[in-house]
Formats: C-alpha cells, sequence, structure tokens
C-alpha cells in the first residue's frame, strides 16, 4: 500500500472542468458513476519499477465497496490487509485487525479523496484523448467501454531539502463502462527522476469482479471498532507484533535486489532455515553480532542455512563503505533501493526473523539481548552459533 499512497500525495484531481472532449466526456462518465447507490468492485494490481540494470514487480489485490460518498478499499497482499475509510467527512488509514488508526490530514480546499483505482490525476486535458470504443467484455451484458489516454502534468515533491523527487513524464490509460461510469481497468506510467537514480514506475489495475445496485452495509464505512487507538502514523513492525500476528504462518514473500544487483526471493530458499537480519550501520549490537553471523553462514551457508541481511534506510555509499571493513559472505540489501513489504518495514535494531524450512515464520527477536534468544531458535533448527 505505499505505493498507492506515493502516487496519491503526488497527484491531484482530475479536473472538472475542463472544455475539452475528452475532459467533458470523464466529466459525464463520473457524474453516471456517482448516480449508483452503491457499487463492488474488486482489482488485481501490480506494479513494475525499472531501473537501467534492473527491476522489480509486486502484486495485490484491492476489494473496494462505495455508497452515497462513502467508501471503503481494502488492500489484501501477503504482509497483511490494510484499510482506508472514508465516511463522507474524514478518511482514515489503518491495518485489518489491528489496535491503531491514523486520521489523514486534509486542507479545507483538498479535493475530496478517492479510491486508488479512481486515482486522482493531475492532468494535461490539452493532450488528453479518446483513443476507442469497444465492448466491455462483462459477463451477460453488452455494454461499450471508451479508452481514454490522459497525459500526466509533471510534479515534484521534496521529501527533506536535500531530496526532491520529480515526475518527468507519464501518461494514463484507462477503459471506462460508458452506462456506468466505472473504471474497468487503469494502467499509469511515469518516468521519475529521484535524488539517487531515475526510474520508470509501471502501475496497473485490472477488475476481476463487480456488482453495482442495491444497499451497503453502512457499518462498512465507520471504524471496525470503537476500541481503536489514534495515532499519527501506524506503528512499525517489531518482533512482539510479528510473534503474534505471523508465527506458525508462511512467511510473507520477500522479492527484492540484493547490494550488488541480484535477485533474492524467500520463495526459492524452502527446504533452508532463513534467518532475516534487520541492521544499520550505526547500531552497535548489530556490528557486534555481524561476525558471529557471518561465521554462521559460512558453516552453514547454501545448504541448510540462508541469511538475508536488511540494511535499514540508510544510502548505499554508507553501506558499502561500512562493508569494506566489514565484509558479509551473505546477500546484503539495502531497504532504500528496495520496496519492503510491511511485515518487513522495521523500526528496531538488530531484529532477527527466523523462517521454517517449510516457508513459515519459527518467530522473531530483537535488541541488545535478542542474540541470546536466536542462538535458541536456531538450536531449534539444528543450527549452532559458536
Amino acid at each position: 500500500m505505499r505505493v498507492i499512497f506515493l502516487f496519491g500525495t503526488a497527484l491531484v484531481a482530475l479536473g472538472a472542468g475542463s472544455d475539452t472532449a475528452a475532459g467533458k466526456l470523464w466529466t459525464e462518465l463520473k457524474a453516471k458513476r456517482d448516480k449508483l447507490p452503491s457499487l463492488h468492485q474488486e482489482f488485481e494490481v501490480s506494479r513494475t519499477s525499472k531501473t537501467a540494470t534492473s527491476s522489480q514487480s509486486s502484486k495485490w489485490q484491492i476489494v473496494l465497496e462505495v455508497s452515497q460518498g462513502q467508501w471503503r478499499e481494502k488492500s489484501v497482499s501477503g504482509s497483511g490487509n490494510r484499510l482506508r475509510i472514508f465516511d463522507g467527512k474524514e478518511l482514515f488509514w489503518m491495518e485489518e485487525g489491528g489496535e491503531e488508526y491514523v486520521r489523514v490530514k486534509r486542507h479545507p480546499k483538498d479535493p475530496e479523496p478517492v479510491p486508488s483505482p479512481y486515482l486522482a490525476i493531475d492532468v494535461d486535458w490539452s493532450k488528453s484523448q479518446e483513443v476507442e470504443r469497444r465492448p466491455c467484455g462483462l459477463p451477460d451484458k453488452d455494454d461499450q467501454c471508451v479508452v481514454l489516454e490522459v497525459r500526466l502534468k509533471p510534479w515534484s515533491r521534496t521529501n527533506s531539502p536535500s531530496n526532491v523527487t520529480s515526475m518527468l513524464q507519464g501518461f494514463a490509460r484507462m477503459s471506462i463502462d460508458t452506462e456506468t461510469g466505472l473504471i474497468l481497468s487503469l494502467r499509469i506510467i511515469e518516468a521519475i527522476q529521484g535524488q539517487r537514480s531515475s526510474y520508470q514506475t509501471d502501475l496497473s489495475y485490472v477488475v476481476t469482479r463487480l456488482g453495482y445496485g442495491g444497499l451497503a452495509d453502512a457499518s462498512l464505512f465507520k471504524l471496525p471498532s470503537s476500541e481503536l487507538r489514534e495515532v499519527k502514523e501506524l506503528s512499525r513492525w517489531n518482533a512482539a507484533k510479528i510473534k503474534k500476528q505471523l508465527t506458525g504462518k508462511p512467511a510473507p514473500e520477500l522479492t527484492v535486489m540484493d547490494i550488488q544487483g541480484k535477485p533474492v526471493a524467500l520463495s526459492t530458499f524452502k527446504g533452508k532455515t532463513v534467518l532475516l537480519d534487520f541492521w544499520t550501520t550505526w547500531c552497535p549490537p548489530c556490528r557486534a553480532d555481524a561476525p558471529a553471523l557471518d561465521k554462521l553462514y559460512r558453516k552453514y551457508g547454501e545448504q541448510e542455512l540462508m541469511i538475508v541481511g536488511i540494511s535499514v534506510s540508510e544510502d548505499r555509499a554508507i553501506v558499502e563503505q561500512f562493508l569494506k571493513g566489514h565484509p558479509h559472505s551473505f546477500p546484503v540489501v539495502l531497504s532504500s533501493e528496495n520496496e519492503m513489504p510491511a511485515a518487513y518495514q522495521i523500526g528496531v535494531f538488530p531484529t532477527y526473523i527466523v523462517i521454517e524450512r517449510d516457508g513459515t515464520v519459527a518467530s522473531a527477536v530483537e535488541g541488545d539481548q535478542g542474540f541470546s534468544d536466536l542462538r535458541k531458535l536456531l538450536k531449534k533448527a539444528g543450527l549452532e552459533i559458536e
């Protein structure tokens, strides 16, 4: 879900006041959609990011409920489900089954928030057009779909005084049912210049199921529990949360590139015990534990054990300089250059996650005292740390 909000915060509403043919058509179709008493849509979503040397992809599902200006969007992925709920006035953000929620701050002049498949996009209508009309291909319906291609206006976002991200060029192509105004597919391609590199993103939504009409359950558009705690930012995952929610369950997939540009995927390590080591160069316990972990990997690696070191939120230059003096024989991944699933967005260091040979999570430990507990976990797997 990070991806969706990345686009959502960078883009603003599809203008309803355009006097171009494509702009007028968009306004007409939106009006049809807004007249529906309720709607249910399910989307398959994929995102690919490409640099000059590598490519990274991720997939998830979105389940959308809309009724009378309110909506609920559930994002379903291997690392858990996240909810966005708009009750007609306020927008809330939370993890399904979690104990916290965030009330998203909005300026009075901000456009009304919309679900992700209906992403607000800053469009250059003078360069946008209708491409074609064709059958939508919906079961038991002969609705016609219109395909719009819209050009996106460039944008820049300042993440910090020294870190500016800019979208240099982009377009979106969408297929919309002319009878209902519903988007059935959407593809957004953007060329982005970051602080360290340039890359291209390709984000795609495709409807897999839909229905509309009738009355929606009003409780869908309210906070799921009165006991939820409001916070400014959802808590990052830690060992306690991992043990509570993931122990005994299949480990969320992790598909990334290591610091040398080689692919690393958890799914390829079944049959081995896997140790995920979340660390930073400035963490004293991380530095103290590193020689023992490297020795452990050289003893068991490639046959019984896979260790993946995940350097959290540090630039490549800093990590490369550190590794010159403290080389690791196991793969090292930079979270700053990879999209990390929610379950692996760790904020306490070091944190160790042990994954069984069958791919299920054994447990997690963290902090200064974590290494002794890690010894016990690995010993159960038949591995001894000297």
